[in-house]
């Protein structure tokens, strides 16, 4: 071959060669590059997915965050804040499991993600897994024992708990930390409220209401908690306001309505029962509360119309039966009442409430046995029925067991520390008993717990008017008639108290009023005859109570004033006469028995005057009346050590009863005791006597 031939070949090969070394070095270099470009395009996608999710999320489109989180992952699942991120998506749209699942996730890649612990929290809370929640707040508040907000919902999963107690220490913390937030003080007033700390919740549903003046929330559960404390008016007022920010407020105008009717406005909370039945025609529940408003204004029928109707929109609702068996007690229908409870009973065997109204009728129909029985079975099936145990005692007192009634009442205050009617009976039934002192505290509490109730000022008056208590008496009802200045009681009592005192022009001036408002009314009579009678007015005072017997002839409080109008007259049969008038109307008049007893003592009729007062001992064994009426009756027969026995005890149970002082005074001064004589007799003069005046004149100069 020739040289140039070689060459030449040899130059093809290098060129060859060449050639194909260098697309081995191109397809290395591209292999390389090929080989890199999926590692990095999978970082950069992951991350993408994971911002476009994010993104997404603050637009409110979860559905769509969540599937780019879910590309994030597929890319790249070792990364926890992407598991956070497609958890708290999950957590807007309701999925509150799937979002535990994958804040677990998150946690398993970085258990110290404070976040994540934080959201589960939050995540089981909204599955009522309030324990696991706790537990996840307790770790998070490891992790960062500053953060506020780790207490206040930590607070809110103990409450869910029930532990209000701890929930009320981890809402003080969190408002140290997070001063101002009126969430926080929000949920403390509900936790507050459910410890019956009502007072302290309205405090904090102020400040609530003062920092957003606007939540409705806040109005509406301030007005629940006076409604607990009896404050109805300001409860009113509150729901009231909830009507302007937020009318469709569950359950506004029942609970509205409701307290109206716990105000003793009837008529308002029939109206607001109108507009609750408006928003929801069928709730049954709602025409009971109706029907006991009704029931309360006197209109059974009404009030059986409506139960009437919730039975037939819920034939099983043992509560209408029984409320429906309170109406027929009130219409005297105690077999159809005994039927409606036994229904209510059957219905619901563990409805304590009617084995109550059944004893109620028990009452009424003489079977204290049966009733007392009932009682017990309401008891052992709600321990805390405050009227359970007012029904008991009022049994007991009617049977004169005075002791076992008191701690009765007492029971039934210890869960009800505000009932007015448990202060009422217990106040009366101490006054029997002899507890004076106790008797007017009692009576102070009623009022104080209800003080527009008209009835309350009534009874504590004529507690003190009987007690001596005349310048308070006419204090009290001072007060009452700024409550309601049309209320004949409230004059024609405080008639009868000016008149002890003495002050002839303004008792007749309030019973005239009395007359003047109700002249249809036997008691205003019968009361301005018994201060004409305390003013020595017999003549004028025998008309009043002669008119007031005409008014009412059942009415045996009219008999007694003119049986005592002829004791003070000294036409002492004619006395006996009208007390026995008196017990035949109620033959456990006490007061009868004493008055009977005492114009016995001047027939000289000892025997009869001896069972008399033994009787009226045995219905009231403690009464200082009584007592104080046998002195008198001793003091007549000049029987002076008996006298004096009896009016030593009347001191001892009623410490402040100034004819006591005057007549122990006297029997010492006129036996030559005049240095104890005169000191009893300066006593009477501080308790008010007027009489004492003229007695210390006269025997201790």
């Amino acid at each position: 071959m020739p040289p140039y031939l070689l060459n030449l070949a040899n130059h093809l090969w290098a060129i060859t060669y060449l050639r194909h070394s260098l697309k081995n070095q191109l397809m290395k270099k591209l292999l390389i590059i090929l080989f890199l470009l999926p590692v990095y395009c999978v970082a950069q996608s992951a991350g993408d997915y994971m911002t476009s999710g994010n993104t997404k999320a603050n637009m409110k489109d979860y559905k769509q965050a969540i599937l780019d989180f879910n590309r994030s992952i597929q890319m790249n699942p070792g990364i926890a804040r992407v598991y956070l991120y497609r958890a708290n998506a999950k957590s807007n749209i309701g999925d509150y499991a799937g979002a535990v699942e994958d804040f677990t996730k998150a946690l398993n890649l970085n258990p110290r993600l404070i976040d994540a612990w934080h959201y589960r929290a939050n995540a089981k809370s909204n599955l009522k897994d309030y324990a696991g929640s706790v537990a996840d707040f307790n770790k998070a508040i490891t992790l960062n024992p500053v953060k506020g907000e780790l207490y206040k919902y930590r607070a809110v999963g103990k409450a869910n708990l029930g532990d209000n107690k701890g929930a009320l220490a981890d809402f003080d913390m969190a408002e140290k930390l997070l001063p101002g937030d009126a969430d926080l003080i929000f949920y403390r007033a509900n936790s507050k409220g459910n410890m019956g700390d009502y007072q302290g919740a309205i405090t904090d549903y102020d400040a609530t209401i003062k920092m957003e003046p606007s939540n409705a929330e806040a109005w509406f559960y301030r007005a629940n908690a006076k409604a607990n404390l009896r404050d109805y008016k300001g409860a009113i007022a509150d729901y009231k306001r909830v009507i302007d920010l937020n009318p469709q407020m569950p359950e506004l105008y029942h609970y509205l309505a409701s307290a109206s009717s716990n105000a003793d406005d009837d008529k308002g909370a029939i109206e607001f029962f109108d507009k609750a039945i408006e928003q929801n025609p069928k709730r049954a529940e709602l025409f009971v509360g109706r029907a006991i408003s009704k029931n309360n204004m006197e209109d059974r029928s009404g009030a059986i119309e409506d139960l009437s109707h919730a039975i037939t929109l819920n034939p099983k609702y043992d509560e209408a039966y029984q409320n429906r068996a309170d109406v027929k007690i009130n219409m005297k229908n105690f077999t159809g009442a005994v039927a409606d409870a036994d229904t209510a009973i059957n219905l619901n065997a563990k409805n304590a409430y009617g084995y109550m109204s059944r004893a109620k009728a028990k009452i009424e129909m003489n079977d204290t046995v049966g009733a007392l029985a009932d009682f017990t079975t309401t008891l052992k099936l709600e321990p805390k029925a405050s009227y359970a145990y007012l029904g008991s005692a009022d049994i007991k007192a009617a049977q004169h067991d005075y002791a076992t009634a008191i701690a009765l009442y007492s029971k039934s205050l210890l869960y009800d520390p505000r009932n007015p009617n448990a202060l009422l009976h217990r106040a009366r039934i101490k006054m029997k008993n002899g507890d004076i002192e106790g008797s007017l505290t009692d009576y102070k509490a009623a009022i104080a717990s209800t003080p527009q109730n008209n009835d309350l000022y009534v009874d504590y008056g004529k507690a003190l008017i009987s007690s001596g208590r005349y310048t308070q008496a006419v204090q009290l009802f001072d007060d009452a008639l700024v409550v309601n200045p049309q209320n004949i009681y409230f004059y024609s009592y405080r008639g009868v108290a000016k008149s002890k005192l003495a002050d002839l022009e303004g008792a007749m001036t309030d019973h005239n009023m009395a007359i003047k408002l109700a002249p249809s009314s036997s008691d205003a009579f019968i009361n301005r005859g018994n201060s004409l009678v305390a003013l020595q007015k017999y003549d004028e005072a025998l008309i009043d109570i002669n008119k007031g017997i005409s008014l009412n002839e059942t009415n045996d409080d009219a008999y007694l004033a003119r049986a005592d109008l002829k004791l003070a007259k000294q036409e002492y049969l004619g006395a006996i006469y009208d007390y026995i008038n008196v017990l035949l109307i109620n033959q456990n008049n006490v007061k009868a028995y004493a008055g009977r007893a005492i114009a016995e003592s001047f027939t000289g009729d000892t025997l009869a005057m001896k069972k008399d007062f033994a009787m009226a001992l045995k219905l009231e064994p403690k009464s200082s009346e009584v007592y104080m009426a046998r002195a008198i009756a001793r003091i007549n027969l000049k029987n002076w050590a008996y006298a004096m026995a009896d009016l030593n005890t009347v001191i001892t149970l009623d410490p402040k009863n100034a004819a006591a002082y005057l007549n122990r005074g006297v029997i010492k001064a006129q036996r030559g005791e005049k240095t104890a004589g005169c000191a009893d007799i300066n006593k009477a003069i501080s308790l008010g006597s007027k009489d004492a005046v003229d007695k210390l004149a006269l025997y201790c100069k």
